[in-house]
Order: structure tokens, then C-alpha cells, then sequence
């Protein structure tokens, strides 16, 4: 399968995803929409922005749908989409912990000058400039949470998670990648 292949199915594949979460948030009958916004930081020093939703399923499970980018200074910049599920107990107190997986498509754009690619034949030429998709799978830990609705009418959670995810194909290869998520979700209500 070619990169352009590869790059279309992943797309397709997102849509998809992200259509049914839009059909799960507005299917609620208590009209309250949770809207995350978090600190990004791939290898946690690589600045971002993630924002997305959730939609509690059970008591103890939720499924997630977000849209991100990180900037790997003097190297590329990265954008994601991804959707999850997660287990998430939370104590009488407000506080928190969760584990999820996920999966998601990343895509790369390299900073500074040209990339070359050498063919079958030995022949060198430059690059497009396209960018790279890449299949990204991922992990979730968060051990620090605190819902505010338990003690108070503050429809506000915050959080901070561990993200461990990989990115494929990278020289044919998986390669791992761990970052920091601090953030909050805001329960907006219709």
C-alpha cells in the first residue's frame, strides 16, 4: 500500500470515528456536553494543545473524541485526531483516576529545508512537502484527577494524565512517544 493509500484509508477511517462520537454526544438525553481543553506536551517538553469531548456510556466508562498539535522545534510539527475508550472511577471526595486506549492518526510536517529520498535506482530527488501519516495507538494514565460536581455545583474536571503512544510507520519502525496531558473538561449544559 502506498503513503497516499495509507494517508486516504487513515482519513476515512477518522471520519468515520469522529461522525459516530458526534452522533453519540447529541443522542443525550440531559443535553450536557463535556468539552476538554489540555496542555499537550509530546516528549513533555514539546509544546501542544488537545480539545475534545466525552461521552459517559456506563457508569465507569466513557468514550472519547479529540483534535491536537504539538511543535517539535527545528524538527516538524504534529496533528492529531484521535478517539478512546476509557475506565474512569471516581471517589465520593472528586477525586479521580482513569486508564484508557486509544487509537488516532498523526500526521508530520518537518521544519527547515528539503528532504531528499533516494529510489530503487539510486536516483536522488526532493521530497514533497505533503507531510507523513502515521497510525497512532495510544495509552492513557491518569492518576490525578478532581471532579468538581461531587462537592460542589461546579460542572468543571480537571486533570493530569501520562500519554504513552506510538507512531507508524517511522523509518519502518514503531516509534514510542510519552506526553504530559494538563487540562480541564468544562460540563456544558442545554
Amino acid at each position: 500500500m502506498t503513503e497516499y493509500k495509507k494517508g486516504v484509508f487513515m482519513k476515512k477511517c477518522t471520519v468515520f470515528v469522529l461522525l459516530l462520537a458526534v452522533h453519540s454526544v447529541y443522542g443525550q438525553d440531559n443535553r450536557i456536553i463535556p468539552i476538554n481543553i489540555s496542555y499537550f506536551g509530546d516528549s513533555l517538553l514539546h509544546p501542544g494543545i488537545e480539545i475534545g469531548y466525552e461521552n459517559a456510556f456506563h457508569k465507569w466508562f466513557n468514550f472519547t473524541a479529540s483534535i491536537g498539535t504539538y511543535v517539535h522545534q527545528r524538527n516538524h510539527v504534529g496533528l492529531f485526531l484521535n478517539a478512546g475508550l476509557n475506565w474512569r472511577h471516581t471517589f465520593p471526595i472528586g477525586y479521580s483516576m482513569e486508564f484508557g486506549l486509544g487509537l488516532g492518526y498523526l500526521h508530520k510536517w518537518e521544519h527547515g529545508g528539503d528532504t531528499y529520498v533516494v529510489d530503487d535506482n539510486g536516483n536522488v530527488s526532493v521530497r514533497p512537502k505533503y507531510g507523513q501519516p502515521r497510525f497512532m495507538p495510544q495509552v492513557k494514565l491518569g492518576l490525578l484527577g478532581w471532579d468538581f460536581r461531587k462537592k460542589t455545583n461546579v460542572p468543571l474536571r480537571l486533570n493530569v494524565d501520562i500519554i504513552g503512544f506510538m507512531e507508524y510507520p517511522f523509518n519502518t519502525y514503531w516509534l514510542p512517544h510519552i506526553a504530559l496531558k494538563i487540562g480541564g473538561t468544562y460540563y456544558f449544559s442545554f
